[in-house]
């Protein structure tokens, strides 16, 4: 899970327990007047019950899959118009490239988050142990599995022997209602919802409505009570500070106690009452917690294709760029089974050469492997041939958190380098969209990043300024394949030129010490570049 994600979740869980929140704070003067103290403090289930409800599962819609993508084009059918014919239609030009600024600001966020909810509950744990060894502090319940039972040194001195029998049996219901783990649960949720001042005010009600509702739960046991019940209030001193986990006798205000003993005077709540303050709570959290399920947006869910694992040896005449990509396509196949795949590369030559021994093979077992990263790059890699790798088994058998897609030489000409050639870009944009649209139906869950080919240090045209003018109207072009929220682009062709503007031959060399084209420093490169998108999209 990514810090946005988080976040995300973590705004929806307080909207929708801000909403329960004032909900019950809005019933709960009724329901104490005429329904009675449990009834008002089982009203407060209406919170998590909300809550819950509304991150569960939104509702699904099914779309099939022909209305995303063309699976196989008619026979002598054109593969890429066949498939750009019916493909989702190109966003809006997104020019820019998107800024990683976001997911930096979430996971400063989320820490600062966790921080201040971690100290919150450190000072509750803290502060209870210190009043569970004052003196003064009680009659309480200090602890929550196995809470103890704290009373003041002059607990025997203070109160007679009816007014005490009825404290301990106030405390006693506490125990076996186990309130002190429904407490340590409404405080570590008020320290993680620390800045939401509802929470902080529903914590309060809460303890103040189970009070009354031990209280209530007492005198209906000891009816003949009430008089000595209500003495032993008056004789009790106002809580020096609250107990955050655990129960306690005590009131925190003169306002309180009275409220306290103005509910005791109260009759206690017949059968008929107890059934109809049930039937409401029960109505109240169906309807918050349907509420809060029901306007979530529905899920799309896209009606995934059966797996296809058709063998090279069956691809349509021409349809693989030569007998090399035939082979790794039926590795690929095989990788694709075995599933248990988080990041899937695609690519011509320079993606292949991530597992070439003495180029990139050292930074992908140390980098991406672990991420359970699968590199499906080969020579001789161009639309039409990747579209039908993909639809027979190269997308099938797996579900990537993100795919990575290396972009060709395409609108710009031969290499990154060349001149932008216009007339080139409706066959560029069309075959990828068609490719796009494969990946989308196929892996729908996925997040898309494509990635501008590598600048190549071989003439004619090597300096920063020359690549920059070429590169600028490639992007422009690449734009277009391009929403911010499934299709994500990055070029980082910038790293391979030195201050001076001149190409940096570590990267590419004619000859270099490995070999002719792209050098392992490269891969370092590459790799630094794409781990911000790996933490953003795989975690």
């Amino acid at each position: 899970m990514t810090a946005e994600t988080l976040l995300a979740g973590l705004a929806r869980v307080e909207i929708v327990a801000s909403i329960a929140i004032l909900l019950v704070l809005l019933l709960r003067p009724l329901a104490l007047r005429r329904l009675g103290a449990s009834v008002a403090y089982w009203l407060w289930l209406a919170v998590p019950i909300a809550v819950v409800a509304g991150s569960l599962p939104a509702r699904e819609r099914i779309v099939p899959l022909e209305s995303r993508a063309v699976i196989a084009p008619a026979p002598e059918t054109n593969v890429i118009e066949s498939v750009a014919a019916t493909a989702t239609p190109a966003p809006a030009p997104v020019v820019a490239p998107p800024s990683l600024s976001l997911p930096a600001l979430a996971d400063t966020l989320v820490a600062v988050w966790l921080l201040v909810a971690v100290a919150l509950l450190a000072r509750s744990i803290v502060t209870t142990r210190r009043l569970a060894a004052d003196p003064s502090v009680g009659p309480a319940l200090v602890g929550v599995l196995k809470p103890k039972l704290v009373l003041p040194a002059d607990f025997e001195a203070r109160f007679d022997a009816q007014e005490r029998a009825l404290i301990l049996a106030h405390e006693s219901v506490h125990r076996a209602s186990g309130h002190t783990v429904v407490n340590a649960l409404v405080e570590v949720a008020r320290c993680a919802s620390w800045f939401n001042p509802l929470a902080h005010l529903a914590a309060f009600r809460l303890r103040t409505d189970q009070e009354l509702a031990c209280d209530a739960a007492v005198i209906a046991a000891r009816p003949a009570q009430r008089r000595a019940y209500a003495q032993a209030l008056l004789k009790t001193q106002l809580a020096p500070a609250f107990l955050r986990l655990g129960c306690t006798w005590t009131s925190r205000s003169a306002k309180r106690m009275a409220e306290r003993i103005e509910m005791i005077a109260r009759a206690p709540l017949g059968r008929r009452g107890k059934l109809a303050g049930a039937a409401a709570i029960a109505a109240i959290g169906a309807a918050l917690g349907y509420a809060a399920w029901a306007q979530q947006p529905e899920r799309v869910v896209i009606e995934r294709p059966s797996p296809v694992w058709t063998p090279s040896a069956q691809a349509p005449a021409g349809t693989l760029a030569h007998a090399l990509e035939a082979q790794r396509h039926d590795y690929f196949i095989d990788l694709a089974k075995k599933g248990d795949i988080d990041i899937v590369f695609f690519g011509t030559t320079e993606t292949e050469m991530w597992w070439w021994e003495n180029r990139g093979r050292a930074v992908w077992n140390r980098e991406l492997a672990p991420r359970k990263g699968a590199n499906f790059g080969s020579q001789g890699t161009h639309p039409e041939s990747l579209l039908w790798r993909m639809q027979n088994g190269e997308l099938d058998g797996y579900e990537a958190k993100l795919v990575v897609l290396q972009l060709p030489y395409g609108p710009g000409g031969g290499r990154i380098a060349d001149p932008f050639d216009a007339s080139r870009e409706p066959e560029f944009l069309a075959g990828w969209s068609a490719v796009l649209a494969e990946i989308r139906a196929r892996q729908p869950q996925a997040k898309i990043l494509l990635l501008a080919p590598v600048p190549r240090g071989i003439a004619p045209l090597t300096t920063r300024v020359e690549w920059k003018e070429a590169a600028d109207a490639n992007d422009a072009v690449i734009a277009k394949l391009v929403d911010n929220e499934t299709v994500y682009y990055a070029n980082f062709g910038e790293r391979f030129f030195l201050p001076d503007g001149s190409y940096n031959r570590e990267y590419w060399n004619t000859p270099g010490g490995v070999g002719v084209g792209m050098q392992p420093a490269t891969f370092e490169v590459w790799a630094e570049e794409l781990a911000p998108w790996i933490e953003r999209f795989v975690g």
